[in-house]
């Protein structure tokens, strides 16, 4: 049985729409080729590889962070929610899942993009991308809290971790709602208005991440719901919220197609309608795959980025960031790393460190 108490499944198009998300936000990222130091130099969005085909991932792939957050949401959602309600998951086991999951190799591109980012400054007088590398960025990176205390920290070290830092104190949000004011419909509603109101009032990120996850919680509740529903009413559902997010995603033409209003309507809807997706096994099994490559081509993608950096100025040459075969080399490398990373560090990691944890109702799931 999975966490929520339900047959362990696979969700393949959740796994779907997170490799889509990471490589949107390499794509968002590819700019920073572009840098010099910590500054674009000539950069030009359209003279990236690929851009008539690739421009919607170039101009909007930032985005796919608040897409993961729904999806976190969802998954804790169906696998977490009623467990907890019903105080059958401890904190402590419950957080060393998740530092099993998260941390080591939290830690271990922190220590690789300290070591290069400091090769790069002695080259180059200052650091590559993200400025702020200081001892006090790295005492908060080690905790995962670099963004905890934004805007009075800003992005540093390996960056993109920015999101996960405010995606863990959603856990604990969550773990200490679910567990005593429940998961419910009421008491869901209740914890997604409240994020609303807060982000609407005070724009602080750890909100926004709050009231997408909570968005994603949302979505695994109706999705719990239609599962329980005749085959022909549950389809016309399906069939309704795909015209109904076509028509989120058209309505802005005029306007900008990432505004809050779309990207709050739009998530929620994509993360649901991934969850109807139920290809054949063998495609099932390869969008797993996929999927097993999302949080390492995340942390590993910007060490990367910074590796060709300082190989191109070894060589006394500028990026090349217009070449497709750039382009190539770091989409294949990141995704080949992420695989070989995932198979021979994050899981053998995970098995050690959950070694403790007793078998339980916390069994084979999505990962989370």
């Amino acid at each position: 049985m999975s966490e929520a108490g339900r047959p362990a499944a696979s969700l393949p198009g959740i796994e779907l729409l997170r490799f889509v998300c990471a490589f949107a936000v390499l794509m968002w990222h590819y700019q920073h080729f572009s840098y010099v130091g910590n500054q674009p130099h000539q950069f030009d969005p359209t003279q990236q590889p690929f851009y008539p085909l690739l421009s919607f991932f170039y101009r909007y792939g930032l985005y796919g962070v608040q897409v993961f957050w729904c999806i976190s949401g969802c998954i804790f959602g169906w696998k977490y929610g009623a467990v907890l309600a019903r105080r059958q998951l401890g904190a402590g086991r419950f957080f060393l899942l998740r530092f099993s999951r998260l941390y080591p190799l939290h830690l271990a591109t922190l220590l690789l993009v300290a070591v290069l980012q400091a090769l790069y400054a002695s080259g180059q007088g200052h650091t590559f991308v993200y400025r702020d590398n200081s001892a006090g960025a790295f005492v908060l990176q080690l905790a995962l809290a670099s963004h905890w205390f934004y805007p009075l920290t800003g992005f540093s070290f390996n960056g993109p971790i920015w999101s996960v830092s405010l995606e863990v104190l959603a856990y604990a949000v969550f773990f200490a709602w679910s567990r005593y004011a429940g998961s419910g419909w009421l008491a869901t509603a209740l914890a997604t208005l409240a994020a609303a109101l807060a982000w609407r009032y005070a724009d602080w990120p750890l909100l926004e991440c709050l009231l997408y996850f909570y968005l994603g919680v949302l979505v695994a509740l109706a999705y719990a719901l239609l599962a329980g529903w005749p085959a022909p009413r549950r389809n016309a559902a399906v069939l309704a919220a795909a015209i109904l997010l076509a028509l989120v995603l058209a309505a802005p033409w005029r306007y900008a197609i990432a505004s809050a209003s779309t990207l709050l309507l739009a998530t929620p809807l994509a993360v649901g309608l991934s969850l109807a997706l139920r290809p054949v096994q063998p495609v099932a099994r390869a969008l797993a795959a996929l999927g097993n490559l999302t949080y390492a081509s995340y942390l590993l993608h910007f060490p990367l980025q910074l590796g060709i950096a300082l190989a191109c100025g070894a060589l006394g040459v500028a990026v090349p960031w217009r070449s497709p075969w750039l382009w190539l080399f770091f989409i294949g490398a990141t995704f080949v790393l992420a695989h070989l990373c995932h198979r021979r560090f994050e899981m053998p990691l995970q098995r050690r460190l959950r070694r403790p944890i007793s078998p339980g109702p916390v069994s084979a799931a999505p990962r989370a």
